[in-house]
């Protein structure tokens, strides 16, 4: 069944709709990806410091920006500061903040899958129209 001039706008329109929202998800997507790549970090390092803390090597290597890092000497490993949203921070023991960061890196882990979904549900739609328009000629 052909397609009209109205509808084939229309759909032109849809079409271009959902390419926004594609663009929109993948920005999304990134931006969670990278706050997945610093909770895993933050997740190694302090699993890494509970390890030496075990052994009782209390020198570290630590990250302070740009690639760079510096050796030091790490006293009391008892209690982590954490983000938790907002601006805020909490004190929290090493566990709990482990805990804490395994947690939020389920969520990550699950906004990506969602938004995935999202997406490939557009593309999905944007077939259909391509089909319909296709199907004019």
């Amino acid at each position: 069944m052909a397609v009209s001039e109205q509808e084939a706008r229309q759909l032109v329109a849809e079409y271009q709709e959902y390419q926004r929202n594609v663009e929109m998800f993948q920005e999304q997507m990134a931006m969670v990806r990278n706050n997945l790549m610093a909770c895993e970090s933050s997740i190694n390092t302090i699993s890494a410091l509970m390890e030496a803390s075990q052994s009782g090597n209390y020198e570290s290597v630590i990250p302070v920006g740009s690639g760079c890092f510096v050796h030091a000497e790490i006293r009391d490993f008892s209690k982590v500061i954490v983000n938790v949203g907002s601006g805020t921070s909490i004190e929290k023991n090493a566990d709990d903040a482990l805990a804490f960061l395994k947690e939020r890196k389920e969520k990550l882990e699950k906004m990506i899958r969602d938004l995935s979904e999202s997406v490939a549900k557009i593309i999905q739609n944007m077939n259909q129209i391509e089909s319909r328009l296709n199907s004019k000629n």
